[in-house]
């Protein structure tokens, strides 16, 4: 497989380190600054381009990465229907609804595969955490600490009209991982303290089962702290915990003993990546489309608007 990545930032870079443990080759790279830098940090012998256009149609590609800020994939995915390429998109889907049903209608009418890096999907732990027996789902507390991404492009992070805001680009991990664990939620009430960058938040959501969340979501961490990870799910039946700081791999108390998983070889930037290329050389289906992405995504907005104003909010009233 060949691939062409769109942008040259933080994500480009970790894309790129996971195509490198894989059967995929990057050939070539855009980025409207031009992406000489980045070629040469990244060790790759790949055609630089400024316009994606360009990439899209004259390198020989077999899908295009969009590792881009977020308010930029609509455009790209534009590109990629007009030239037929496949695409990779790395989350949020886009920062609003309307973008994003644009983004289906496009991949959907040039009848493209596009997949969306829900990449907490592919974590070994989350992954192993959904699969615990646990009972009936009761509780559950997912926890996402970060100091502010200053590494964005001109701020990018900073201007909720590009990247969505913190429930948009940040939450959205856990709000994802929630949703994919136990389905439907019916009403989510949230709150949100910030200043013109910084932002700290909550969301309480309940699902369609009965089942109660609390996400936590913070850009406003100092810079000495590492980002930072954590996730309790609670059932009638049992409860299963996971913190990114604890250095053990994955351990499973039973009646008899204490078995412990050897931790896992492959990042889950590499996992997912490594499913996308597989439904592309099989016709399968990307494991997130823009569907389950656009579910997510209107998830995070009702979150946004319930800490606008201060209210319940159910993602189903929330269109634009």
């Amino acid at each position: 497989m060949k691939v062409g990545i769109a942008g040259a930032g933080f994500m480009a870079r970790t894309h790129a380190s996971a195509y490198d443990g894989m059967d995929v080759e990057v050939v070539a790279v855009a980025s409207p600054s031009g992406p000489e830098p980045f070629l040469e940090e990244a060790g790759l012998e790949a055609d630089a381009y400024t316009d994606p256009k360009e990439l899209c149609e004259r390198a020989d590609i077999d899908f295009l990465d969009v590792c881009t800020p977020t308010d930029t994939h609509r455009a790209l995915v534009e590109i990629a229907a007009e030239t037929g390429t496949d695409v990779f998109l790395e989350k949020p889907i886009a920062p609003t609804l309307e973008a994003a049903r644009e983004i289906e209608s496009l991949v959907d009418e040039a009848d493209l595969t596009c997949g969306v890096g829900h990449v907490v999907r592919f974590d070994p732990a989350y992954q192993r955490a959904r699969d615990c027996e646990i009972g009936t789902p009761g509780v559950a507390r997912a926890r996402r600490l970060s100091p502010f991404p200053d590494w964005g492009t001109e701020d990018w992070f900073a201007d909720p009209d590009r990247s969505g805001g913190l429930f948009v680009d940040l939450a959205i991990h856990d709000l994802d991982y929630l949703r994919w664990c136990w389905g439907p939620v019916d009403r989510v009430f949230a709150r949100r303290t910030r200043d013109e960058r910084a932002a700290h938040g909550t969301a309480t959501l309940r699902f369609a089962s009965g089942a109660i969340g609390y996400v936590e979501a913070s850009w406003a961490q100092p810079a000495s702290r590492p980002f930072a990870t954590e996730l309790e799910l609670a059932g009638d039946d049992g409860l299963v915990e996971h913190e990114s700081a604890d250095p053990r791999a994955y351990r499973a108390w039973t009646a008899e003993d204490a078995i412990r998983d050897p931790a896992p070889a492959k990042t889950p930037y590499q996992r997912e990546l490594e499913q996308f290329v597989a439904a592309l050389e099989t016709g399968g289906e990307p494991a997130v489309g823009p569907a389950e992405a656009i579910a997510s995504l209107r998830l995070a907005l009702a979150a946004e608007r319930s800490a606008e104003r201060g209210t319940p909010v159910s993602p189903a009233e929330v269109e634009g």
